[in-house]
């Protein structure tokens, strides 16, 4: 005969299964409301309404509408830490560095634009929230700037303020996540239509290389000034 503990085993591993199913339908409305209207913008209703259950369902899996928000941008930062100057990686060749930070930066911003507009909001509404999360992320930043200054110390690039290099890719890769509709209407891309991921990335991949005095392969052919 089965011992109790294995009977008990399977119903639980099922429910942290249903459990974890649950929260991802949670936060993927809770994720489209905060983008929309922000913290304060957002009922829990409407969360409730966009994961299809009740409100005291939602309220039996969340702790608050202020610890969902705060979640969701925590995950964010996470992903950036992985996503950015990681420090495992070697960084001997700046241009590849570069570039390949760009790519993945703009890969986020394309596959997950609601998040993008969600941290935008929360810095336009003056990033509250977002303050502690910095304090738990300024490790990986602050390693990000090392990076940079050793390229600079080094002369592989022109000198930058790290801060500010990083700002500026941050801007312009989030730009088309934050500011899709401005980019559709001067491109003249139909709603719904694939922009040209391709040609964005080789279009910022050459401005910040050329901005710190590089031109490496990175950069696509197509973007490249013709030789007199």
């Amino acid at each position: 005969m089965l011992s109790p503990e294995r009977i008990a085993d399977p119903r639980a591993a099922a429910f942290a299964e249903r459990r974890a199913g649950m929260m991802e339908r949670i936060h993927a409305a809770a994720l489209e409301q905060f983008s929309l209207h922000g913290l304060h913008g957002t009922s829990t209703q409407a969360i409730a309404d966009g994961a299809g259950i009740s409100k005291q369902q939602l309220h039996y899996y969340i702790e608050s509408k202020e610890a969902l928000y705060e979640s969701i941008l925590r995950r964010t930062m996470q992903h950036w830490a992985h996503i950015g100057l990681n420090t495992e990686e070697d960084h001997g060749d700046p241009a590849a560095s570069l570039a390949r930070l760009v790519a993945r930066k703009l890969d986020f911003a394309f596959e997950h634009p609601r998040v993008s507009r969600l941290f935008a909001g929360e810095i336009l509404r003056g990033g509250q929230v977002m303050r502690a999360l910095w304090q738990a992320g300024q490790g990986s930043v602050d390693a990000a700037a090392e990076v940079i200054r050793g390229w600079v110390a080094a002369g592989k690039i022109l000198p930058v303020d790290p801060m500010y290099l990083m700002f500026h890719i941050w801007a312009l890769t989030q730009h088309y996540a934050d500011y899709e509709a401005q980019v559709r209407f001067f491109t003249k891309s139909a709603a719904g239509a694939p922009l040209d991921r391709a040609a964005i990335r080789d279009a910022i991949t050459a401005l910040v290389l050329r901005g710190v005095g590089l031109d490496g392969p990175a950069v696509g052919k197509r973007m490249r000034a013709p030789r007199r």
